[in-house]
Protein backbone atom coordinates (compact mmCIF):
# COMPACT_ATOMS: atom_id res chain seq x y z
CA UNK A 1 0.00 0.00 0.00
CA UNK A 2 1.20 3.65 -0.60
CA UNK A 3 2.22 5.36 2.17
CA UNK A 4 0.39 8.87 3.46
CA UNK A 5 1.02 11.42 5.52
CA UNK A 6 -1.71 14.10 7.24
CA UNK A 7 -0.71 17.44 6.64
CA UNK A 8 -2.41 19.73 9.17
CA UNK A 9 -2.41 23.85 8.21
CA UNK A 10 -3.26 26.19 10.95
CA UNK A 11 -5.62 29.35 9.70
CA UNK A 12 -6.69 32.38 11.75
CA UNK A 13 -10.18 31.10 12.14
CA UNK A 14 -9.86 27.48 10.31
CA UNK A 15 -7.72 24.50 10.73
CA UNK A 16 -7.71 22.15 7.62
CA UNK A 17 -6.06 18.73 7.79
CA UNK A 18 -5.39 16.18 5.09
CA UNK A 19 -4.61 12.71 4.43
CA UNK A 20 -2.23 13.07 1.17
CA UNK A 21 -0.39 10.57 -0.97
CA UNK A 22 3.47 11.22 -2.48
CA UNK A 23 2.04 12.25 -5.93
CA UNK A 24 -0.45 15.02 -4.16
CA UNK A 25 -3.66 13.17 -4.12
CA UNK A 26 -5.77 14.49 -1.50
CA UNK A 27 -7.55 10.98 0.44
CA UNK A 28 -9.48 12.82 3.16
CA UNK A 29 -10.31 15.91 4.63
CA UNK A 30 -11.15 17.51 7.97
CA UNK A 31 -12.13 20.94 8.68
CA UNK A 32 -12.15 22.65 12.02
CA UNK A 33 -12.09 26.00 13.85
CA UNK A 34 -8.82 27.22 15.10
CA UNK A 35 -9.01 27.95 19.18
CA UNK A 36 -7.19 31.12 19.72
CA UNK A 37 -7.26 30.30 23.57
CA UNK A 38 -3.36 29.48 23.95
CA UNK A 39 -1.15 26.61 23.75
CA UNK A 40 -3.10 23.63 25.48
CA UNK A 41 -6.09 24.36 23.07
CA UNK A 42 -4.11 23.96 20.28
CA UNK A 43 -2.53 20.74 20.49
CA UNK A 44 -5.56 19.38 21.36
CA UNK A 45 -6.96 20.56 18.14
CA UNK A 46 -3.86 18.83 16.35
CA UNK A 47 -3.55 15.93 17.96
CA UNK A 48 -7.39 15.48 17.30
CA UNK A 49 -7.23 15.72 13.58
CA UNK A 50 -4.34 13.50 13.49
CA UNK A 51 -5.87 10.84 15.13
CA UNK A 52 -9.11 11.38 13.02
CA UNK A 53 -7.72 10.37 9.95
CA UNK A 54 -4.81 8.15 10.67
CA UNK A 55 -4.75 4.85 9.23
CA UNK A 56 -2.14 2.04 9.06
CA UNK A 57 -0.27 3.41 6.00
CA UNK A 58 0.09 7.33 7.73
CA UNK A 59 3.80 7.11 8.27
CA UNK A 60 4.03 11.08 9.36
CA UNK A 61 2.13 13.88 10.42
CA UNK A 62 3.02 17.84 9.00
CA UNK A 63 1.89 21.16 10.77
CA UNK A 64 1.79 24.42 8.66
CA UNK A 65 1.94 27.12 11.01
CA UNK A 66 1.78 31.08 10.66
CA UNK A 67 4.67 32.62 11.96
CA UNK A 68 8.17 32.20 13.30
CA UNK A 69 8.27 28.67 12.82
CA UNK A 70 11.79 27.26 13.90
CA UNK A 71 12.08 24.29 11.46
CA UNK A 72 15.62 22.62 12.83
CA UNK A 73 13.62 22.17 16.66
CA UNK A 74 10.04 22.14 15.79
CA UNK A 75 9.29 25.34 17.80
CA UNK A 76 6.95 28.22 17.17
CA UNK A 77 8.72 31.19 18.16
CA UNK A 78 5.89 33.41 17.44
CA UNK A 79 2.53 33.46 15.90
CA UNK A 80 0.61 36.54 15.81
CA UNK A 81 -2.93 36.74 17.72
CA UNK A 82 -2.21 33.34 19.03
CA UNK A 83 -0.87 32.88 22.15
CA UNK A 84 1.15 29.84 21.43
CA UNK A 85 5.18 31.78 21.76
CA UNK A 86 7.94 29.28 22.33
CA UNK A 87 5.60 26.04 21.57
CA UNK A 88 7.77 22.73 20.79
CA UNK A 89 4.30 21.33 18.57
CA UNK A 90 6.95 19.13 16.69
CA UNK A 91 7.95 17.16 19.97
CA UNK A 92 4.67 17.88 21.75
CA UNK A 93 2.98 16.36 18.80
CA UNK A 94 5.52 13.21 18.08
CA UNK A 95 4.91 12.40 21.86
CA UNK A 96 1.04 12.58 20.86
CA UNK A 97 0.97 10.69 18.05
CA UNK A 98 4.19 8.11 18.10
CA UNK A 99 5.03 9.46 14.25
CA UNK A 100 7.39 11.83 12.81
CA UNK A 101 6.44 15.17 12.86
CA UNK A 102 7.68 18.20 10.10
CA UNK A 103 6.64 21.59 11.18
CA UNK A 104 7.22 24.64 8.92
CA UNK A 105 6.12 28.02 7.99
CA UNK A 106 2.39 27.95 6.35
CA UNK A 107 3.46 30.07 2.91
CA UNK A 108 6.15 27.72 2.50
CA UNK A 109 4.13 24.89 2.85
CA UNK A 110 2.45 26.05 0.25
CA UNK A 111 4.90 27.12 -2.21
CA UNK A 112 6.22 23.73 -1.35
CA UNK A 113 2.92 21.95 -2.77
CA UNK A 114 3.24 24.69 -5.54
CA UNK A 115 6.84 23.62 -6.56
CA UNK A 116 6.00 20.03 -6.47
CA UNK A 117 2.34 19.10 -7.56
CA UNK A 118 0.53 23.01 -8.77
CA UNK A 119 1.24 25.93 -10.80
CA UNK A 120 5.25 25.61 -9.86
CA UNK A 121 5.76 22.46 -11.42
CA UNK A 122 8.56 22.39 -14.32
CA UNK A 123 10.23 25.49 -12.43
CA UNK A 124 13.70 25.02 -10.49
CA UNK A 125 13.04 28.74 -9.02
CA UNK A 126 9.42 29.97 -7.63
CA UNK A 127 7.89 32.55 -5.48
CA UNK A 128 4.74 31.62 -3.68
CA UNK A 129 2.48 35.19 -2.48
CA UNK A 130 -0.22 33.98 -0.07
CA UNK A 131 -2.59 37.42 0.00
CA UNK A 132 -4.82 36.36 2.56
CA UNK A 133 -5.89 37.85 6.13
CA UNK A 134 -1.99 38.81 5.85
CA UNK A 135 1.03 38.67 3.53
CA UNK A 136 2.93 35.74 3.41
CA UNK A 137 5.79 34.44 1.02
CA UNK A 138 7.54 30.90 0.42
CA UNK A 139 10.24 30.23 -1.87
CA UNK A 140 11.71 27.44 -3.87
CA UNK A 141 15.19 27.98 -5.15
CA UNK A 142 17.33 25.71 -7.28
CA UNK A 143 14.50 22.80 -6.08
CA UNK A 144 15.02 23.74 -2.54
CA UNK A 145 13.20 25.71 0.09
CA UNK A 146 14.47 28.88 1.28
CA UNK A 147 14.55 28.89 5.03
CA UNK A 148 17.22 30.58 6.09
CA UNK A 149 19.50 29.33 9.50
CA UNK A 150 16.69 29.39 11.79
CA UNK A 151 13.64 28.79 9.30
CA UNK A 152 12.38 32.55 9.75
CA UNK A 153 13.14 33.25 6.08
CA UNK A 154 10.46 35.41 3.73
CA UNK A 155 9.36 37.05 6.83
CA UNK A 156 7.77 39.84 4.04
CA UNK A 157 4.54 41.10 5.00
CA UNK A 158 5.99 44.62 6.30
CA UNK A 159 7.66 45.64 3.15
CA UNK A 160 6.18 48.99 1.63
CA UNK A 161 4.01 49.19 -1.13
CA UNK A 162 1.82 51.54 -1.06
CA UNK A 163 2.75 55.34 0.21
CA UNK A 164 -1.27 55.41 0.34
CA UNK A 165 -1.93 52.76 2.59
CA UNK A 166 -3.80 51.72 5.60
CA UNK A 167 -2.12 51.94 9.18
CA UNK A 168 -0.27 48.32 9.91
CA UNK A 169 -0.23 46.96 13.31
CA UNK A 170 3.20 47.29 13.23
CA UNK A 171 3.40 51.59 13.60
CA UNK A 172 4.12 52.42 9.94
CA UNK A 173 1.63 52.71 7.08
CA UNK A 174 1.43 50.95 3.73
CA UNK A 175 2.85 47.29 4.73
CA UNK A 176 2.19 44.97 2.24
CA UNK A 177 0.37 42.93 4.91
CA UNK A 178 -2.59 45.69 5.26
CA UNK A 179 -2.10 46.82 1.53
CA UNK A 180 -1.77 43.80 -0.90
CA UNK A 181 -3.62 41.04 0.80
CA UNK A 182 -7.19 39.76 0.80
CA UNK A 183 -7.36 41.83 4.16
CA UNK A 184 -6.58 45.29 2.48
CA UNK A 185 -9.41 44.19 0.07
CA UNK A 186 -11.82 43.88 2.94
CA UNK A 187 -10.59 47.04 4.71
CA UNK A 188 -11.18 49.32 1.64
CA UNK A 189 -14.04 47.25 0.88
CA UNK A 190 -15.99 48.34 3.97
CA UNK A 191 -14.65 51.91 3.71
CA UNK A 192 -16.77 51.82 0.24
CA UNK A 193 -19.84 50.31 2.13
CA UNK A 194 -19.01 46.77 1.27
CA UNK A 195 -19.40 43.73 3.55
CA UNK A 196 -16.20 42.35 3.20
CA UNK A 197 -13.83 40.97 0.31
CA UNK A 198 -15.34 38.35 -0.84
CA UNK A 199 -18.34 41.05 -1.61
CA UNK A 200 -16.19 43.19 -3.27
CA UNK A 201 -14.55 40.34 -5.59
CA UNK A 202 -18.22 39.88 -6.16
CA UNK A 203 -19.00 42.43 -7.24
CA UNK A 204 -16.23 43.25 -9.38
CA UNK A 205 -16.93 40.31 -11.18
CA UNK A 206 -20.07 42.03 -12.12
CA UNK A 207 -18.99 45.14 -13.17
CA UNK A 208 -19.15 47.54 -9.92
CA UNK A 209 -16.73 50.54 -10.99
CA UNK A 210 -16.24 51.01 -7.40
CA UNK A 211 -15.45 47.53 -6.29
CA UNK A 212 -13.26 47.25 -9.70
CA UNK A 213 -11.13 50.42 -8.14
CA UNK A 214 -10.35 48.37 -4.81
CA UNK A 215 -8.91 45.68 -6.81
CA UNK A 216 -6.73 47.91 -9.15
CA UNK A 217 -5.50 49.39 -6.00
CA UNK A 218 -4.77 46.21 -4.14
CA UNK A 219 -3.41 45.00 -7.17
CA UNK A 220 -0.87 47.39 -7.78
CA UNK A 221 0.45 47.00 -3.81
CA UNK A 222 0.77 43.37 -4.49
CA UNK A 223 2.74 43.98 -8.05
CA UNK A 224 4.64 46.30 -6.46
CA UNK A 225 5.72 43.70 -3.64
CA UNK A 226 5.99 41.50 -5.96
CA UNK A 227 8.74 43.32 -7.86
CA UNK A 228 10.89 43.62 -4.88
CA UNK A 229 10.74 39.88 -4.47
CA UNK A 230 11.83 38.94 -8.24
CA UNK A 231 14.49 41.64 -8.23
CA UNK A 232 15.82 40.11 -5.16
CA UNK A 233 15.51 36.02 -6.55
CA UNK A 234 14.89 35.80 -10.15
CA UNK A 235 12.22 33.42 -9.79
CA UNK A 236 10.71 31.58 -12.77
CA UNK A 237 7.05 32.50 -11.91
CA UNK A 238 5.61 34.07 -9.66
CA UNK A 239 2.58 32.29 -7.98
CA UNK A 240 -0.49 34.25 -5.91
CA UNK A 241 -2.67 32.44 -3.82
CA UNK A 242 -4.48 33.22 -0.55
CA UNK A 243 -8.25 34.48 -0.79
CA UNK A 244 -7.41 37.79 -2.45
CA UNK A 245 -6.58 35.37 -5.50
CA UNK A 246 -10.27 34.61 -6.00
CA UNK A 247 -10.48 37.54 -7.57
CA UNK A 248 -8.28 35.94 -10.41
CA UNK A 249 -6.55 38.72 -13.32
CA UNK A 250 -8.77 41.51 -11.92
CA UNK A 251 -6.38 41.81 -9.34
CA UNK A 252 -3.35 40.28 -11.10
CA UNK A 253 -3.94 42.21 -14.35
CA UNK A 254 -3.22 45.48 -12.32
CA UNK A 255 -0.44 43.74 -10.60
CA UNK A 256 1.50 42.69 -13.50
CA UNK A 257 1.76 46.27 -14.89
CA UNK A 258 2.55 47.65 -11.55
CA UNK A 259 5.37 44.54 -11.66
CA UNK A 260 6.61 45.49 -14.54
CA UNK A 261 6.95 48.87 -14.22
CA UNK A 262 8.27 48.65 -10.65
CA UNK A 263 10.97 46.22 -11.62
CA UNK A 264 14.59 47.23 -12.03
CA UNK A 265 15.30 47.85 -16.24
CA UNK A 266 12.22 45.44 -16.88
CA UNK A 267 13.14 46.31 -20.18
CA UNK A 268 16.33 44.79 -20.87
CA UNK A 269 14.98 41.45 -19.03
CA UNK A 270 15.26 38.41 -21.03
CA UNK A 271 12.45 37.03 -19.36
CA UNK A 272 9.74 38.40 -16.62
CA UNK A 273 8.41 36.06 -14.92
CA UNK A 274 4.61 35.86 -15.17
CA UNK A 275 2.25 36.29 -12.32
CA UNK A 276 -0.58 33.14 -12.06
CA UNK A 277 -3.11 32.11 -9.75
CA UNK A 278 -2.05 29.48 -6.94
CA UNK A 279 -3.60 25.71 -8.36
CA UNK A 280 -4.35 24.39 -5.14
CA UNK A 281 -6.18 27.35 -3.37
CA UNK A 282 -6.56 26.40 0.19
CA UNK A 283 -5.32 23.35 0.23
CA UNK A 284 -2.34 24.18 -0.66
CA UNK A 285 -0.53 25.01 2.78
CA UNK A 286 -1.45 21.10 4.14
CA UNK A 287 -0.84 19.35 1.40
CA UNK A 288 2.74 21.39 1.35
CA UNK A 289 3.46 20.12 4.49
CA UNK A 290 1.93 16.53 4.45
CA UNK A 291 4.72 16.19 1.74
CA UNK A 292 7.67 17.83 3.17
CA UNK A 293 6.32 15.34 6.33
CA UNK A 294 6.90 12.35 3.29
CA UNK A 295 10.49 13.83 2.33
CA UNK A 296 12.80 11.88 4.58
CA UNK A 297 15.84 14.46 4.83
CA UNK A 298 15.53 17.04 7.50
CA UNK A 299 15.52 20.47 7.10
CA UNK A 300 18.79 21.83 7.31
CA UNK A 301 19.90 25.28 8.73
CA UNK A 302 22.59 25.42 6.39
CA UNK A 303 24.30 23.60 3.82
Amino acid sequence: MVEEAIGIDVGGTKTLALRVRPDGTVTARVREPTPRTGSRALLLLLAGLADRLRTPVTSAVGVALPGLVETTTGVLRHAPGFRCDDLAVGGLMEEATGLPVRTDNDARAAAWAEYRVGAGRGHDDVVVITAGTGWGCGVVIGGRLLRGTHGFACEVGHLFVDPQGPACYCGRHGCAEVSASGGAISHHGRAAGFADGESVTRAAHDGDREALRILRTVGTALGRGAATLVDLLDPAVVIVGGGAAEAGDLLLAPARTAMREALTASRRRPHIPPVVTAALGNDAGATGIALLALDPRPPQPRD
